[in-house]
């Protein structure tokens, strides 16, 4: 979407119902997928998506355009919502958010633990910018412009940064 649809988008949204329901649906499966891959539960996910978009909503009339993608608005949301989340839990995990599991997913899901793990590990041995920067580029697939609003850099800034993240946790990984 170019900065003149989402322009367009954020006036719709505004204005009407409808154009806040078209604001909905462009952005609703990446700020969900956002927060699943921070919280790693479906419905835990869905409860922060539709706060995100309840407060959207609520202060949908209060935005001015800034020349900046309106997804960065809502992702300055989602992080604040699973921020919130982190800050209240509890370590007492319900058993029926691991119901749905079978033996098959479940062995599924240990091979992919340890396939990924040495990445993991090589990422939790980043600092917490250089962690982020790779989880928007690769994990959530936001474009640069989208990233650099988020963050408040410029465009180059993100790319260079994701360079010596890269080049880092590939060092990491050799060792």
């Amino acid at each position: 979407m170019t900065l003149a649809d989402e322009r367009a988008l954020l006036h719709r949204a505004q204005t009407s119902a409808a154009g806040f329901g078209e604001l909905f649906d462009a952005y609703y499966e990446r700020i969900y997928a956002y927060a699943y891959r921070r919280v790693g539960a479906r419905a835990i996910a869905e409860d922060i998506a539709a706060s995100v978009f309840e407060d959207a909503l609520r202060g949908i009339r209060r935005v001015r355009w800034q020349g900046k993608p309106l997804s960065a608005w809502l992702y300055r949301i989602a992080a604040r919502r699973v921020a919130d989340f982190y800050r209240a839990r509890t370590n007492d995990a319900p058993l029926d958010e691991f119901a749905h599991l079978t033996r098959d997913s479940i062995g599924d899901a240990l091979e992919r633990d340890e396939e990924y793990a040495a990445v993991r590990r090589g990422l939790q041995k980043l600092n917490a910018s250089e962690r982020e920067i790779i989880r928007l580029v690769y994990f959530d697939e936001l474009d640069g412009d989208t990233i650099a609003a988020l963050l408040h850099l410029t465009k180059n800034n993100v790319y260079v940064r994701t360079h010596r993240a890269l080049k880092k946790l590939e060092m990491i990984l050799c060792e």
